[in-house]
């Protein structure tokens, strides 16, 4: 895949394709301006002063004719922001989304307690601590402080070169998974690596949006997001990749021809790209393979109903203990809403018998997945991110 049409279409990327140029650009400075973030959070511990300057710079924009205010809510660039304004306009908050240069864009502004709040998505008061954010999205530094408070978390090393990545092949239990440092909705992330080959290949798609990369031991069983708003566990998701089951007849292609011509109403259809084809290789598949009668194999490495997979919202059913073990990570990461990824075989059941762990972090989870997964309860966490400003000062 190159980068010319990484923007229109690329497999690794998902439903939400980049220009690999641009953001491999952004994860650079990103590092490079990481550690002037962090000072500068240090220096305004609770970013009063960063909001008072977007004010200014936001009034200014307007003023001239490069920023307008837009206040219809079907604008909205993100389930994730149209529940935050619905839940907004219910407490009879004003609130609107910045167009530049006729582009609606995912900030917005709302007038709360007498002041002007912009932000990003979702709306959290400036006096909270949030130097958690400087930094949680990175995965190798996630996995080190998780695993040093006792959390469970994938062995991970962090590499930059070819040379490093074949090094620690060795280092770690395999299959293997390699994903970019920083950066969400597994954007050219590889899983169930076995072999030398297969990592060169992983490191070389990974490197074409990152500079820096982490090489993880695998888990096994589902994936699902956990979302910890205030130190509280108050969603729990349960996300699976596209599988097709085996009928003894036909092949993998036509099981999913099958599968999307009666999928429900609210799945996408799984695509047949590179990446599924890679995927099924690892596991020594080939679209012409006919499956046993009764044999699942997973086609992807991405969950969701966007990639054709299930989902459903567990939270009242996960083990007691996961409630504990998320308010402690809340503590850690100091970010007042944080979503965390976790594979774990069976969350109903203690996770001190199973082999589980946490694997990223989330600093803008998308808190539309609890309410509009295909099963379970609804849950509208919109309600538990305006109540932060209920907190004290």
């Amino acid at each position: 895949m190159t980068n010319k049409n990484a923007t229109k279409s690329c497999s690794a990327c998902g439903t939400s394709p980049m220009n690999h140029k641009v953001l491999f650009t952004f994860n650079v400075l990103e590092e490079t301006l990481g550690k002037l973030g962090e000072i500068m959070m240090k220096l305004n511990k609770n970013q009063r002063l960063i909001n008072y300057f977007e004010k200014v710079l936001h009034n200014t924009l307007s003023f001239i004719g490069v920023v307008r205010f837009n206040t219809d809510i079907e604008k909205a660039v993100t389930g994730r922001s149209k529940l935050i304004w619905e839940e907004a306009q219910k407490r009879g908050l004003k609130m609107e989304q910045i167009v530049i240069l006729g582009k609606y864009i995912e900030h917005y502004r709302v007038k709360i307690q007498g002041k002007t709040l912009y932000f990003e998505s979702l709306p959290i008061p400036p006096w909270l601590p949030q130097r958690g954010y400087i930094w949680i999205d990175d995965k190798f530094k996630l996995a080190k402080l998780l695993q040093k408070e006792n959390i469970p978390a994938p062995k991970s090393i962090k590499v930059r070169t070819k040379r490093s990545t074949e090094q620690a092949f060795d280092l770690l239990n395999k299959p293997l998974i390699i994903k970019p440092k920083n950066g969400s909705r597994g954007r050219h992330t590889t899983t169930n690596i076995n072999t030398k080959d297969e990592m060169v290949k992983a490191f070389e798609l990974a490197y074409q949006i990152t500079p820096s990369i982490v090489i993880q031991e695998h888990l096994f069983g589902s994936v699902y997001r956990a979302t910890v708003i205030n130190n509280k566990l108050v969603g729990f998701f349960r996300g699976d990749p596209p599988n097709v089951i085996g009928d003894g007849t036909k092949n993998i292609k036509e099981l999913i021809d099958e599968k999307n011509k009666n999928h429900h109403i609210l799945l996408s259809d799984i695509l047949i790209n590179d990446e599924l084809i890679s995927f099924i290789k690892r596991q020594d598949y080939t679209l012409e393979n006919v499956l046993e009668k009764d044999k699942s194999i997973d086609l992807i490495a991405k969950t969701g109903r966007m990639y054709g997979g299930y989902t459903k919202e567990m939270l009242p059913n996960v083990h007691l203990k996961m409630y504990e073990i998320f308010k402690k990570a809340g503590k850690i990461v100091k970010a007042p809403v944080v979503g965390f990824d976790l594979i774990i075989q069976d969350p109903t059941a203690d996770p001190d018998t199973q082999n589980w762990g946490i694997i990223e972090a989330n600093s803008l989870p998308f808190i539309d997945l609890h309410y509009f997964a295909l099963e379970g309860t609804p849950i509208n966490l919109a309600k538990n991110v305006w109540n932060l400003w209920n907190l004290s000062h």
